[in-house]
């Protein structure tokens, strides 16, 4: 799939959150290590895709999972806002994402992501995305120090 819309992937800003059980204390705060790279992701649950070089982009291709890659989408969903609801913050909508991935995490890869050796990337709506009405979260996972070779879909270990 390549994303080729450049409205949606223009206009539509969002922001990445790594989000790992080191990113929230025990007494559920905000996450830290808040990251923001302004491109959107439109892409399909099984879909394996780099991380682009540049910011601006005008399309994020998917890759063959079987080739090295840095990321594999692993879950899409909503976030559970109206559209008349004012942006929340950004430290809200990435712990709201965070924590939608991670609940999904084990359906994916077949194991809790505290045990998997592997990182949960939200992509999730910030605050211009929000207004023009976007409430879609990508959850994609990652490994920390270098790239996936494989899909992680069912492996229950890093890189597949």
């Amino acid at each position: 799939m390549l994303i080729t819309d450049r409205r949606r992937v223009g206009a539509l800003l969002c922001v990445v959150v790594l989000w790992t059980t080191a990113c929230t204390g025990d007494d559920g705060g905000a996450p830290t290590g808040l990251s923001a790279e302004p491109f959107r992701l439109d892409l399909d649950v099984g879909d394996c895709f780099d991380r682009p070089a540049s910011p601006d982009v005008e399309s994020v291709p998917a890759v063959p999972c079987r080739r090295p890659h840095d990321l594999e989408v692993f879950a899409t969903f909503t976030l559970d806002a109206g559209d008349d609801v004012v942006f929340p913050g950004t430290a809200a909508v990435a712990t709201q994402a965070g924590n939608g991935c991670t609940e999904r995490f084990a359906d994916y890869v077949g194991v809790a992501q505290d045990s998997s050796g592997l990182l949960v990337v939200p992509y999730a709506p910030d605050a211009l995305a929000w207004e023009l009405g976007e409430r879609g979260v990508t959850c994609a996972v990652s490994l920390a120090d270098g790239p996936l070779e494989g899909s992680v879909r069912g492996s229950e270990a890093p890189g597949g």
